[in-house]
């Protein structure tokens, strides 16, 4: 294990690029009891649409979740990807 960021960093960001969009997707479920994926063409543009302020809000959750994660495997000295 190296003892820098960038192994935390990327695994946090393969982590998260993953799971973000699934939690738009699940909340889009939720509260309408359907998903419509028609006005989007690709699953992480589900995930960033509407207004440029709600595209800010969630790049900026994102952005905190993969240096927390990061943190963590960092401070645990853990890999999730080997």
């Amino acid at each position: 294990m190296t003892k820098g960021w960038q192994r935390p960093l990327v695994d946090a960001l393969i982590l998260w690029m993953a799971v973000f969009p699934a939690i738009f997707v699940f909340a889009e479920l939720v509260q309408r009891r359907s998903i419509d994926l028609s006005s989007s063409r690709y699953y992480w543009a589900f995930a960033f649409r509407g207004t440029w302020l709600n595209i800010g809000i969630s790049l900026g959750y994102l952005g905190i979740f993969v240096f927390l994660t990061a943190g963590i495997l960092r401070m645990t000295r853990k890999s999730l990807f080997t």
